[in-house]
């Protein structure tokens, strides 16, 4: 079988899970000895295809007013202008449909969609090939892929997102079938009426971690750990202020801070809670990170569609305290492969780290459900669930 993924970016362009999850789905499909093909935007003025551990990668030039993904910001007043071209973007899909002639597929499976707009949807129905879907972020309900304004999670849609989302949901009819990441995120967009008449499901996503270490043991008390983006609505504070409160006798819990974000705001908070527990690492690599910690917190305020970031500590055997919120419940086994806290109420995540410093050994029990949990988001794994969805519309 042969299949087309369509994703904003795809390797070496990493800017989050869903560029890694799409590598591991097309690389596990090679290997089960199908054809995968990707096609990706590049900020490059040139169209190329490159192979990429068996994989053949197209990299389409952008075509609207500027490349998102800089780390400046681009001008308030364009983003607009360039939102309301990437919703009907002739002029990438006109590229898209070409490559999709060439190359025959069987199945166009479609991810992330920023930069190609939901009209390529349309224009691939046209050829006769079936569509599947996987719902990765909030790009077809919110301009900023994220649902959440300032400080809160949006409960429903403003009248901006509402306007820009109007036409996507439209085009969302001509999709065969959609997968969501989490129940969480499928059910969302069903709520609101895309992807109407589409076969739904729910798959996680892939991750496989090749380079596994042992943790180190340390009698030096409860080692906690907080990795990724240190931004206000991932709850990087929840954490902070409840070592804060932790009681004198129980300063020997050390918190370690992994990853990068605005420089401002981590200087700023590193002198609220100028600790000795606590410590800013700055970007490290999991492979270091991980066996330096005994158990993960994810305080995330934000609704996140999945949280990979889950499972990948699973699969070094860490435990993980995460917020309920969004998809990340459905991850967690609680007191088995972690727990669940209400990030709106801190004092519940106090009492989780309090007991746990006490019982040691609860630990050391949940490191083997934690990597016996990560082997259910294998990539193979993976990728055995959407070829029973090819297969299904393919007969079909």
């Amino acid at each position: 079988m042969k299949i087309v993924f369509i994703n904003t970016l795809y390797h070496p362009n990493i800017m989050g899970g869903a560029e890694r999850s799409v590598q591991y789905l097309a690389e596990a499909l090679v290997k089960e000895g199908h054809k995968a093909v990707v096609i990706s935007a590049s900020e490059k003025n040139v169209c190329e295809a490159q192979d990429v551990n068996g994989v053949k990668v197209h990299y389409l030039s952008l075509k609207n007013i500027y490349w998102p993904f800089k780390k400046r910001s681009n001008p308030m007043f364009l983003k607009p202008l360039w939102h309301l071209i990437d919703i009907y973007n002739p002029w990438m899909v006109r590229y898209i449909k070409e490559i999709i002639k060439a190359e025959k597929p069987d199945i166009v499976h479609t991810n992330n969609l920023m930069c190609f707009s939901p009209l390529v949807w349309s224009e691939i129905k046209k050829l006769s090939i079936p569509i599947v879907h996987t719902i990765r972020d909030y790009y077809l309900l919110c301009p900023k892929c994220t649902m959440f304004d300032k400080y809160s999670n949006c409960e429903k849609q403003c009248l901006i997102c509402k306007g820009y989302s109007f036409p996507k949901i439209y085009f969302t009819k001509f999709v065969d079938a959609v997968v969501g990441v989490s129940n969480y995120i499928l059910e969302k967009h069903l709520s609101l009426g895309a992807f109407k008449g589409a076969k739904h499901s729910t798959i996680y996503n892939a991750y496989e971690n090749k380079r596994y270490y042992k943790k180190s043991k340390s009698d030096q008390g409860l080692r906690l750990g907080f990795i990724g983006r240190i931004t206000p609505n991932k709850g990087i504070e929840v954490i902070l202020k409840a070592i804060d409160k932790l009681p004198l006798h129980k300063k020997n819990i050390t918190l370690k801070i992994a990853g990068s974000g605005d420089k401002q705001y981590i200087k700023a908070l590193s002198k609220k809670y100028s600790m000795n527990n606590i410590s800013f690492l700055g970007f490290i690599p999991v492979e270091e990170f991980y066996p330096e910690i005994d158990v993960l917190i994810i305080p995330s305020l934000w609704n996140e569609p999945l949280g990979r970031i889950t499972f990948e500590a699973y699969s070094y055997g860490v435990p993980v305290i995460a917020s309920c919120r969004g998809g990340i419940p459905e991850l967690v086994e609680n007191e088995s492969t972690g727990f669940l806290f209400d990030p709106e109420k801190p004092e519940n995540l106090l009492k989780i780290i309090n007991d746990i410093a006490t019982r040691p050994e609860l630990i050391e029990q949940m490191e083997d459900a934690c990597l016996k949990k990560a082997m259910e988001f294998l990539p193979g794994k993976i990728a055995k669930s959407y070829l029973k969805i090819y297969l299904s519309l393919v007969k079909r």
